[in-house]
């Protein structure tokens, strides 16, 4: 039997959760990800839990990714992970707002303790966690801080759930039946197999740099000691290139130990910069523009592809809503969601991904699955 098993369905709550139902329930389930369109029912959606002997885990979002999935349909996908090639611990911080820094410090050692192990004893080579956060929270940020920082020698990967944007809906994320909103979820896996931590970005870095000057959380006023708006402009047009208003093509990124970690921007108001991760003021950013997105995407996932033995058994893919407005504007949607689909990917448009301790934006997180360590 395969390791792995995906489910892509439409219809009513109630038809998608009978199909995800009827497609995942097996011997030996370990672990189900689902992740749903935020129009479908959460608490049904959340509720197959008590239909499947594995944990439940998943999160809203504006689009799923997956094999055959409709274009503009209102969708979930699913994907169960069967065998005893895998173990699974899971923990949650439920009150990001009031603690996000302890809380996902506190969700990794449950789920270190799940295992039978401590944070601290994790191994790289046995152990990686998947990341789901509630990507309206506005605590993303210490989320991916507090949680990697609990557990530095493996990576974390992961995304943020999302909804209806330009609306004061919240994002939901599920976990073991539960529906949560302001929450973030550790899922740690245990394998043999070999795993490989995905991270892609088709941005490309300019030498333009530009300093923040005034800002408040995801907004920036000032640049450079200017109006926001205007000197982005003048910057943009400095390499020859066009602002697009009021969502940009353009972006900026942080450079950390020589890595542009992207902070994408939503939208311009006036002379405001509205992002999607926080900036304070005297960062230093470099201006972005936009490179071969699908070239970028078929590189990366090659890449590996070949890094766990050039059989894909199972690939989570969070992939910033930001990069399939890209794809929108520059007719490359079929391009993309074929790129996704030379490999047996599962995931969703996210609000936000976690690398590491960072959050990002605009770039592809996820975990590739291969063969065990050893096989040929």
């Amino acid at each position: 039997m395969d390791i792995a098993r995906q489910v892509v369905a439409t219809g009513t709550a109630a038809e998608v959760a009978n199909r995800i139902v009827d497609g995942l329930a097996g011997l030996n389930l370990r672990l189900v990800f689902l992740f749903a369109d935020w129009r479908l029912d959460a608490d049904t959606m959340a509720a197959v839990q008590r239909r499947l002997d594995a944990p439940v885990v998943g999160g809203t979002t504006i689009g799923v990714i997956g094999k055959g999935v409709p274009k503009d349909a209102v969708a979930a996908v699913a994907i169960g992970f069967y065998g005893d090639w895998l173990k699974v611990g899971i923990g949650v911080s439920q009150d990001l707002p009031k603690s996000a820094l302890t809380g996902s410090r506190d969700a990794v050692t449950h789920a270190a303790a799940a295992l039978g192990t401590t944070a601290a004893a994790l191994d790289p080579a046995r152990h990686v966690a998947i990341t789901i956060v509630d990507g309206t929270c506005g605590h993303q940020e210490a989320f991916c801080i507090g949680s990697a920082a609990a557990a530095p020698e493996i990576k974390f990967v992961g995304g943020c759930a999302a909804t209806e944007l330009g609306s004061q809906r919240r994002a939901l994320i599920w976990v073991k039946g539960e529906v949560m909103y302001d929450a973030g979820a550790v899922i740690l896996l245990e394998s043999d197999r070999s795993f490989y931590a995905v991270m892609s970005s088709h941005l490309v870095p300019t030498e333009v740099k530009t300093v923040v000057t005034e800002a408040s959380g995801r907004i920036i006023d000032e640049l450079d000691g200017r109006p926001a708006g205007t000197r982005l402009r003048e910057l943009v047009a400095s390499i020859g290139d066009t602002l697009t208003e009021p969502q940009p093509s353009h972006s900026f990124a942080r450079y950390v130990d020589g890595l542009p970690y992207v902070r994408s921007m939503t939208h311009i108001e006036g002379e405001r910069l509205h992002l999607a991760c926080a900036v304070e003021v005297g960062h230093v950013l470099r201006l972005m523009r936009p490179g071969d997105l699908i070239g970028t995407t078929t590189r990366d996932l090659a890449s590996a592809a070949e890094q766990v033995g050039g059989e894909v058994a199972a690939c989570l893919a969070f992939s910033c809503i930001g990069r399939h407005w890209d794809a929108q504007s520059r007719n490359l949607e079929r391009a993309l969601a074929g790129a996704y689909a030379a490999y047996p990917t599962v995931g969703y448009q996210s609000f936000g991904e976690q690398s590491g301790m960072l959050l990002v934006n605009h770039t592809l997180t996820g975990l590739v699955i291969g063969r065990r360590r050893g096989d040929r």
